[in-house]
């Protein structure tokens, strides 16, 4: 599985950047946790993140995929990105919240629904993605840079 479950975790020697993020689904049958310094923070605006979370964009968070521990069992679905590449989104099957996504062109990454965190007070979008797709009525910060696509590397600040 792309996730190992939960087990008793050695205390880790934290970065400055490292969060501890736990969540779940709406029912509560699915929880996760990571401890991890977050590779990329992100709004996407394309039509898949759209239509796969019902809403005007996705607030996504990437962590390495070893650092993401799962407790319950997740339903995928799977399509193909503009790239080709195979994008695998994880949801619970009771619920049908959306929980994380993954995109076989990047294994070691794993993306998290900021939606589905217990605190995600100290998210903050590096960019918008796919910022030619985002609907007109979307307010945007001024701060938060906008890339037309997808940009080829994580956009440093």
């Amino acid at each position: 599985g792309i996730c190992r479950h939960y087990s008793n975790e050695q205390e880790t020697h934290f970065m400055p950047n490292t969060q501890r993020i736990s969540g779940s689904c709406l029912c509560g049958q699915i929880r996760y946790k990571a401890v991890a310094a977050p590779l990329f923070q992100a709004h996407c605006h394309c039509q898949d993140c759209r239509k796969n979370g019902g809403s005007a964009f996705s607030a996504l968070v990437f962590v390495p995929t070893e650092s993401l521990s799962v407790q319950g069992e997740t339903q995928t679905f799977s399509h193909s990105a503009d790239s080709g590449a195979t994008m695998t989104k994880h949801f619970c099957s009771n619920c049908g919240s959306q929980l994380f996504g993954t995109n076989s062109a990047k294994p070691d990454r794993i993306h998290i629904k900021v939606g589905s965190m217990d605190d995600a007070e100290w998210f903050q979008p590096q960019c918008n993605v796919w910022a030619n797709s985002r609907l007109p009525s979307t307010p945007v910060s001024p701060e938060v840079k906008d890339f037309a696509t997808m940009p080829v590397a994580p956009a440093k600040i």
